[in-house]
């Protein structure tokens, strides 16, 4: 019943069930919650909420099993989703490790398989055996795919890795979608790693305090993704790599983009080992020369080796990074006026990087004590991306 009615919420333009609809994700966003206040969000008369909440109870989309601190009398009803009858897969595909999911709509992970890439493959043929995996992992569950909600699948990655141009990604997209639609029956969206991220950690995390959400990732590109007013309109693939490109430098150095003084050649990580092996060939200490042999061996593993040991050279090219990071989250700040900040990436948890970004982004503040913008690192998780990505399936179904 609950994937017929979902179903119905992402088809339907029927007033009734737009209304239903609207009161189904506004308990998603702010549940366990009152149904005076869901009124008073959906802008209904309360008889007219009671009316369509008692139709939600009774086609057990929603559950009202919680009670509200009691003011003196009776102890008010509280109305959260019923997570406990629908799944969503979510999978983020990629060359190291492929993660597959199963959660419920609350994201909760209730299984999980990693699967590590031994050789290079097509896209396609990942496919093929992550959907093996997934048949394994819904089996353990009691489940098939046709009884799922539906599948999430991050594949930025893959795009990047296979080098499609920009101009090339729609059709790319088209034709990766149509090839896993055409072998699972149930609901399928492709979307991007850093919208899937951002997803996730709002919904777990942010979603009750904050209305403006801004999230970033520092690694080997750099990205961001906004939500506003609960709001969730993820942008293409295509330009996920933006926020890399904002100007730093109007004189700095060339970007692959053509611009100039990117912040990807200054914050991210391939702009990190370029400035390490720079001030190694003007012949400064660091503990990379004992680590490699010659220069061509110098990778990100090899200095975040040396970061492990507090070898200076490689604290203070990283200091530079985060300091130019968070310029650029500083004017975007002053841009948007989020009230959460949210950095995410490979380099957010190495050494002190966040710490040293968020003082950057004080600094530039201090002038606008009147934008009370709130900055944190990231959750310490490899899951969440593929969380979002399951997280993206009920998106849909709701969205307008």
């Amino acid at each position: 019943m609950l994937l017929t009615l979902l179903n119905e919420f992402r088809t339907s333009k029927n007033s009734k069930t737009r209304k239903l609809k609207m009161l189904y994700r506004l308990i998603l966003n702010h549940g366990p919650i009152r149904a005076e206040a869901l009124a008073s969000l959906a802008s209904m008369k309360p008889a007219t909420c009671a009316r369509l909440l008692d139709e939600l109870s009774k086609s057990q989309l929603i559950s009202t099993s919680e009670l509200g601190e009691s003011t003196g009398g009776r102890k008010p009803i509280l109305y959260s989703i019923n997570s406990d009858d629908g799944y969503v897969v979510g999978i983020e595909m990629s060359d190291l490790y492929s993660t597959i999911m199963l959660l419920n709509l609350k994201l909760d992970i209730l299984g999980m398989i990693k699967i590590k890439n031994e050789h290079l493959e097509s896209a396609e043929s990942m496919l093929d055996n992550l959907l093996i995996k997934l048949d394994q992992l819904l089996t353990e569950h009691q489940l098939t795919t046709a009884k799922i909600l539906g599948i999430g699948i991050a594949i930025d990655h893959i795009l990047e890795r296979d080098k499609v141009a920009f101009s090339q990604y729609n059709a790319r997209i088209v034709s990766l979608f149509n090839y896993i639609d055409s072998k699972v029956p149930c609901f399928v969206t492709l979307g991007s790693g850093i919208t899937f991220a951002a997803l996730a950690e709002y919904r777990l995390r942010y979603n009750s305090e904050s209305q403006r959400f801004l999230f970033t990732t520092c690694d080997t590109d750099i990205r961001s993704c906004t939500i506003i007013n609960n709001t969730f309109a993820p942008a293409p693939i295509s330009t996920a790599q933006a926020f890399g490109h904002t100007t730093i430098d109007i004189k700095g150095q060339r970007c692959e983009c053509g611009s100039y003084g990117c912040l990807k050649q200054y914050s991210s990580l391939s702009a990190i080992k370029s400035r390490v092996i720079q001030q190694l060939r003007l012949g400064k200490p660091s503990l990379i020369n004992q680590l490699t042999n010659n220069e061509s061996e110098i990778n990100y593993h090899t200095i975040f080796q040396a970061l492990a040991q507090e070898d200076q050279l490689c604290l203070d090219v990283l200091a530079e990074a985060a300091h130019y990071y968070g310029i650029a989250i500083a004017n975007a700040i002053l841009t948007l006026q989020p009230d959460v900040v949210v950095c995410g990436g490979t380099l957010t948890p190495k050494n002190h990087f966040f710490a040293m970004t968020k003082k950057a982004i004080e600094e530039k503040m201090s002038a606008f004590p009147h934008i009370q913008t709130h900055i944190f690192a990231a959750n310490d998780s490899y899951e969440v991306v593929a969380q979002g990505a399951g997280g993206m399936v009920l998106e849909n179904y709701l969205a307008d």
